[in-house]
């Protein structure tokens, strides 16, 4: 196994890649399964940058990126969408990634650090955690025992009262039937540094949910995983007869619109349904689509079913009107570098770069993520054809 040059903040199977850079096409290869990655069905990738004290990490469940988070220490664990992880990467094109198998239970574990709130936690010296498992076992509860040592996590996952895995840095622990508590204490006794104290949190409550940008089912990630969470997303300026109330971005598709708590704009107003209008991803272009509501949507006051959205639109949702901003950039040229040449062997060493050919006259040719997904976004200008496109597209 190799040795990960700084220590990682959950245990983990078996490490599948190490100091890796940010190459976009990693990504799809986990999604199909291919190459030193086939076997990440369950785990996650961790950033490794010299200079900065937090790490971005993405959990993958079933291939497929299902939620993300940053973590500074055990104290501070939070959760962000997906798309926070890759922008950050496409933004720090040189952080290297560490690739981490695991098993579903693990993958839920670390949710549970990032989402939940322990019911009891303090340095075991304390607690004395002998005790504090005597409620998990008479009452045959299920939960979770996170032990942080030197801002490194083992993980012991109870079932009934009795400990079915256990996760220690580089190795797990199972047991079919249940282990004892107390097995599981002298082998953490084990594990402990000399003079470290180790402090226990316990999880009773273990309600999770992936990222709200998670794709379920058999959604595709149009152009790929990385160009389609990195891509640039429409905004909502959203005004009722007298006033702009606000404006907000559509963080994921589809974006629900409607009365109801369920819905991802929600709008107060009698004349919306709970369920009224969504906004859709189809093949790069947004689509506004009426859900059966009762007083059906207008937009740029026609009324409509359906109806592919160009910037500036203006959505009638009952009393509301919902004007469309679609990302929009001054055109810039763009080298590009011949994707088989050594030149771009060696820069994609140093950069992550995105392959791109002209819709046109099929020029092909690579750019830098950090260029591609900077908060200034660009449309190419093909220097064989001089057609002007937009590479997210």
């Amino acid at each position: 196994m190799t040795k990960p040059e700084k220590v990682l903040p959950f245990p983990f199977s078996s490490i599948l890649m190490n100091d890796t850079p940010p190459e976009p096409s990693i990504f799809d290869r986990i999604l199909r399964g291919e190459g030193d990655l086939a076997a990440l069905e369950y785990g996650y990738c961790v950033t490794s940058e010299e200079h900065d004290a937090q790490r971005h990490y993405l959990l993958f469940f079933q291939r497929k990126p299902y939620a993300a988070g940053v973590f500074s220490g055990p104290d501070d664990i939070l959760s962000t969408t997906v798309r926070d992880f890759f922008v950050y990467i496409a933004q720090h094109p040189k952080t290297r990634l560490q690739f981490m198998a695991t098993d579903p239970i693990l993958v839920k574990s670390i949710l549970v650090l990032q989402e939940c709130t322990p019911e009891t936690q303090g340095s075991a010296e304390f607690l004395r955690i002998e005790n504090q498992v005597v409620g998990l076992m008479e009452g045959r509860k299920d939960a979770l025992v996170a032990l942080v040592q030197d801002d490194r996590f083992s993980l012991a996952f109870a079932k009934s009262g009795k400990v079915a895995r256990a996760y220690f840095y580089d190795q797990f622990v199972e047991s079919s039937s249940g282990m004892e508590w107390l097995d599981l204490f002298k082998r953490i006794e084990t594990y402990q540094v000399k003079g470290q104290r180790i402090r226990i949190m316990i999880y009773e409550d273990m309600s999770t949910r992936p990222a709200e940008d998670y794709l379920e089912g058999s959604q595709s990630y149009h152009g790929g995983v990385f160009k389609h969470y990195t891509r640039p997303l429409p905004e909502l300026i959203i005004r009722d007869k007298i006033r702009t109330l606000k404006r907000i971005s559509v963080h994921k598709f589809p974006f629900v619109i409607g009365r109801s708590d369920e819905a991802d704009l929600v709008l107060g107003d009698a004349g919306v349904s709970r369920k009224h209008a969504a906004l859709e991803d189809r093949e790069g272009k947004v689509v506004v689509r009426d859900l059966g509501s009762l007083n059906g949507i207008f937009v740029n006051d026609h009324f409509t079913k359906e109806f592919a959205l160009q910037d500036g639109d203006k959505i009638t949702v009952g009393s509301h009107i919902l004007q469309v901003v679609l990302p929009r950039s001054p055109a810039e040229d763009v080298q590009l570098v011949d994707t088989g040449s050594q030149e771009a062997t060696m820069a994609m060493d140093r950069e992550a770069r995105i392959k791109i050919t002209c819709p046109k006259c099929g020029a092909a040719g690579s750019l830098e993520a950090k260029r591609l997904y900077s908060k200034k976004k660009v449309r190419i200008r093909c220097p064989k054809c001089g057609d002007r496109f937009d590479p997210l597209r």
